[in-house]
């Protein structure tokens, strides 16, 4: 993407270990993290004959039921811990994916492409490095704003705060449906 004729951080896959799948359901899983983390690598691991399933099929018990949880999300295996859209290149999605994808992951619209800056994106990815709490964090604007204001560089939140940003996060997100 581009702002101003200048090319602005992929949110979804920033680096440092960080990527996001928020909007297709990676944390819609009435799941422990642990687990959550093992079944998106079971779906990379099956490689390139895996069948594209249609998005709103789930793989597990949702958190939310009325939210979506793509069972085409996974982990790479070229990137450990990186969440994406196992089948975004396909050529061949099949029609009825094809009308999903238009309808839903093209014309999604997420709030941190939009709301955040690339220096508070970088900032979130350098400070969580993960898909877990990234996701939650980018989602989190005014959190992520005040710390990028309070701090300037993430390596100089202490670590006892970490640990309170990290539930704060989850909690958040269970209180709020996920949204």
């Amino acid at each position: 993407m581009y702002e101003n004729g200048e090319k602005r951080i992929n949110r979804c896959q920033p680096g440092y270990g960080a990527s996001c799948s928020l909007c297709c359901g990676s944390h819609n899983y009435d799941l422990p993290r642990e687990s959550i983390e093992e079944m998106l690598m079971d779906q990379d691991r099956r490689g390139p004959e895996r069948d594209i399933i249609h998005p709103e099929v789930s793989l597990s018990e949702k958190l939310f039921p009325d939210e979506l949880q793509c069972s085409n999300v996974g982990m790479q295996a070229s990137g450990p811990g990186m969440v994406c859209c196992l089948v975004y290149e396909e050529c061949d999605r099949g029609e009825e994916f094809e009308i999903f994808f238009e309808g839903t992951c093209k014309a999604f619209r997420c709030p941190a492409w939009t709301e955040l800056t690339d220096r508070e994106v970088v900032f979130a990815a350098r400070l969580m490095r993960d898909w877990y709490y990234y996701s939650l964090l980018i989602n989190e604007i005014e959190q992520l704003q005040d710390l990028c204001a309070r701090y300037g560089r993430p390596e100089d939140v202490p670590d006892d705060e970490m640990e309170s940003i990290r539930t704060e996060l989850v909690e958040f997100f269970l209180a709020e449906d996920g949204k």
